[in-house]
């Protein structure tokens, strides 16, 4: 299923984030090039939440705004830019009409300062060079094509504070590629290099637990890899609720940016406790299955846009605790969401073996 899954895309996801201005901290469910530095808005009640700015946005910006440049820093600050600045790049603001000073204050929310200001309150600034490099990679159009700039880049600048955010990148091309172990691979990279990326905690934490990820390995190594999964989503969902407001954001628009990315937090460990159920020595182990209901129903419940990978992930835990009617709804609305794809070819399968079971079920004896 992770090959199937429809999950937020990261550039979705890191808008989501950054909206209040944290550092990398999901994945794909394919715009990763915005992921490293903003996230598309939930649904708002004023404010929207915008993703960051890009550098044509910004020169647009500058252009209309330059009469006024306290509006021009106070959009980047809100917004951060999704890009690093180089000598081309300052020269084209300047010509827009941007001052020096001006230019110097939003070399501030690129996202090496944002990082370099999580990690140690300031830190090295990135090279006009690697600064190319990164946007160039950032821009790039192919998972492939990021993959081989995403070497290249760690090649040449192992010590960059922009790796964990190039990691990330790369890690969600492979999530593109349907390749689960290099997005594990990756995605711990980045995490190596920033424990609390959360968009890599989101990643990591969904792909582990996957039956692919599982086969073939000893129950000793599958506990494990569940047990890392279920902590890397514990931890994500203790960064999101550590998730600044964004000015101007209601109360209600905070809560459900918040929401939305929990969600799949929820359904990893919801993945996690059916996995476990499966490890059991007889049968299926009930109380797992408890876990997993639970928790697949609290992914669902925060997402506007369910992902249909969790009702059928759903469907096949009602399944397993012989709630066959509920299961036969979880697998109907899973293809309903996914209708023409493999998610809606399966679950039209389950809910042909799960009516056959139900008319094979003995009927109850007619009340006197």
């Amino acid at each position: 299923m992770f090959s199937k899954r429809k999950a937020i895309s990261l550039g979705t996801m890191w808008t989501l984030l950054v909206a209040g201005g944290v550092a990398i901290g999901a994945f794909s469910a394919s715009a990763a090039q915005q992921a490293q530095q903003g996230a598309q808005p939930a649904a708002q009640a004023s404010a929207p939440v915008e993703a960051p700015l890009t550098e044509q946005e910004l020169i647009k910006l500058v252009k209309k705004e330059k009469k006024d440049p306290q509006k021009i820093a106070q959009q980047v600050q809100t917004r951060g830019v999704d890009f690093e600045f180089t000598p081309d790049i300052e020269k084209k603001l300047t010509k827009a009409g941007a001052s020096e000073q001006l230019v110097t204050y939003m070399k501030q929310f690129t996202p090496s300062a944002r990082a370099a200001r999580k990690a140690n309150g300031g830190g090295p600034q990135v090279s006009a060079e690697e600064a190319e490099a990164y946007n160039k990679l950032k821009d790039e159009k192919t998972p492939d094509a990021i993959i081989k700039d995403a070497d290249d880049f760690a090649q040449k600048f192992p010590k960059s504070p922009l790796l964990t955010y190039v990691y990330a990148l790369e890690a969600s091309a492979y999530q593109q590629k349907n390749d689960a172990a290099n997005v594990v691979k990756y995605g711990e990279k980045s995490l190596d290099l920033d424990s609390n990326n959360l968009i890599s905690l989101l990643m990591v934490s969904s792909v582990l637990p996957q039956p692919q990820m599982l086969n073939n390995v000893s129950d000793a190594e599958k506990e494990k890899r569940l047990n890392t999964a279920a902590d890397y989503a514990q931890k994500a969902l203790t960064e999101i609720n550590q998730l600044p407001k964004q000015p101007k954001e209601t109360d209600a628009a905070y809560q459900k940016r918040k929401d939305q990315i929990a969600a799949g937090a929820y359904a990893s460990l919801g993945m996690v406790h059916l996995e476990r159920s499966r490890m059991a020595l007889e049968g299926l182990d009930q109380g797992e299955l408890a876990k997993a209901e639970e928790n697949y129903k609290t992914a669902i419940s925060k997402s506007d846009t369910p992902n249909p990978a969790d009702y059928y992930r759903l469907g096949e835990v009602y399944a397993g605790e012989n709630k066959l009617a509920d299961a036969i709804n979880a697998f109907t609305k899973a293809g309903q969401l996914a209708q023409g794809t493999i998610i809606q070819q399966l679950a039209d399968q389950q809910i042909q073996a799960l009516k056959k079971a139900q008319q094979s079920q003995p009927k109850a004896a007619a009340k006197p």
